[in-house]
């Protein structure tokens, strides 16, 4: 039974801080929560470039103590640009054998391990032959590591980590009056200082995305060339998406502009280069703002700069579907909600001796001994979590070895089939990844040739050559030594691994 007195003791009134950070940039929105009815309540940017992390988070802290900032209530928002996405069709409608396909994805579709990196998904539909189309989201487990340790120098822990792409997705449907049906496919552009975030979405969900390098900023002064150069990269995008998913024809583009862009966008030029609808709007146009929201975004620091993803992340009620949240973090949350749980059920028993105490004096002793039994339960699974947690790096060492190394012992298996009993090798060399060389001696020379035969009939092997085959005499006895040349088939090659 799980019982959260947080609930029952909650007050009326909460503000839920999210919070992203870049190379250039720490932004940050409040949105107060009274009951249902939630406004934004405040607007601020923070200038990190070129800063330490020490001074980033005795910033940070200021902000924090300015803010009155609850980590109870704090969102780590994940730029786009900093993260990898990758559009999956995966032979499966099974989400626990989604769950294990992803874990072998990770090799592939990145230059990391699979603990190198923080990775979550969505499935976005199965279709009749039993494949589900899956949203990949990836980041470098470095990235957000750090930014865990700036705010937890700065005395605060992060709740969620949630991706800025999927807040923008939030974002177009609050302030969209004018619905497309959701089989139809809208654009979604959020224009940024120093990049552009170009999304699909389909059926209400991101089905492709990413990161264009042209933010407001590149040409300040010249917006004429700065839009021709937009619609050049709006049109690149376009076309990587219908190269990508084909025969489906954008219904809509929906522009998000900071302020500093104003109404310099020219809607029709727009229209006729891309060749479809085009809405441009204010990120701020219908977001409900309290007073202080008003007057902190009149006093903006820098009017280039994007608040729509985490405008989408703080105002919209339900969970976010993408978790970047490290999983050491994940765990150590499990626990302490178990703890908490553990906790608050060991308080409800000690309010229950208490109250029974007025009739049973002589049963207190109880209190303690609950008390001990809880903390003991708590060590316990702290205990076992530790366990699970090596097992599963075990587990994914073992995976990794498997996975690499098994491939040459099949190789030495087929030339030992192919071996002749006459013949014996004395050396085997293999580079790894596409070719093995094989030397030894043999009585005849045409043992060598069959040999090359039986290899080249081998699946494994193709274009088998001998390099040199030349006779000697060992004692009373004439030898033939040989070197073999046997490149592997295209399908038995070890690659290297994909980069982002």
């Amino acid at each position: 039974m799980k019982i959260d007195l947080n609930n029952i003791f909650q007050k009326q009134e909460k503000i839920v801080t999210v919070l992203q950070m870049d190379n250039n940039w720490l932004r940050l929105i409040q949105v107060k929560q009274i009951k249902k009815d939630k406004k934004v309540c405040m607007i601020k940017a923070l200038g990190i470039s070129s800063l330490p992390d020490e001074e980033i988070s005795r910033r940070v802290t200021g902000l924090a103590a300015e803010l009155k900032i609850n980590s109870r209530y704090l969102v780590l928002s994940v730029p786009r640009h900093l993260t990898t996405t990758r559009n999956l069709d995966l032979p499966s409608a099974n989400p626990s054998e989604i769950k294990d396909m992803i874990e072998l994805q990770i090799g592939k579709q990145t230059p990391y391990a699979s603990d190198e990196v923080i990775k979550d998904y969505q499935i976005l539909g199965s279709n009749a032959d039993g494949y589900s189309s899956v949203l990949l989201v990836i980041v470098h487990k470095d990235i957000v590591s750090r930014y865990f340790k700036i705010l937890e120098n700065a005395g605060l822990k992060v709740q969620k980590v949630s991706f800025s792409s999927e807040g923008l997705l939030n974002w177009k449907n609050l302030v969209c009056r004018d619905k497309v049906p959701s089989d139809k496919v809208q654009i979604l552009i959020d224009v940024d200082c120093d990049t552009s975030d170009f999304e699909v979405v389909l059926n209400e969900k991101l089905v492709f995305g990413r990161s264009i390098s042209l933010g407001i900023s590149q040409f300040p002064g010249q917006i004429e060339q700065w839009q021709k150069k937009f619609i050049e990269e709006i049109g690149h995008s376009i076309y990587a998406y219908q190269n990508e998913i084909t025969g489906k024809e954008v219904a809509k583009i929906i522009i998000s502009r900071p302020r500093l862009l104003a109404d310099s966008l020219d809607k029709e030029t727009l229209e006729k280069e891309l060749g479809a609808p085009v809405e441009i709007m204010d990120q701020f146009k219908g977001i409900p703002l309290t007073e202080e929201g008003l007057v902190s975004y009149n006093n903006l620091v820098r009017t280039d700069l994007s608040y729509a993803g985490l405008i989408g992340l703080g105002l919209p009620a339900g969970e976010h579907k993408i978790d970047l949240i490290p999983q050491e973090h994940q765990i150590g949350r499990a626990v302490k909600e178990k703890g908490k749980d553990l906790y608050l059920m060991g308080i409800l028993l000690v309010f229950i001796l208490v109250a029974v105490s007025g009739v049973f004096l002589g049963r207190m002793y109880n209190k303690e001994r609950y008390l001990g039994q809880l903390k003991r339960r708590l060590a316990d699974i702290q205990s076992k979590t530790k366990e699970l947690n090596g097992m599963i790096r075990g587990i994914e060492a073992i995976k990794e070895r498997v996975y690499t190394r098994g491939s040459a012992l099949n190789l030495i298996y087929e030339v030992h089939k192919a071996l002749l009993p006459e013949m014996h090798l004395t050396s085997i060399s293999f580079e790894g990844k596409e070719e093995m060389t094989l030397r030894g001696q043999s009585n005849e020379m045409s043992e060598v040739f069959s040999f090359v035969s039986k290899l080249e009939e081998s699946g494994y092997f193709q274009n088998v050559k001998s390099k040199y085959a030349t006779k000697r005499k060992v004692g009373d006895k004439e030898v033939t030594e040989f070197e073999i040349s046997c490149p592997l088939e295209n399908k038995y090659k070890i690659k290297d691994k994909y980069e982002l």
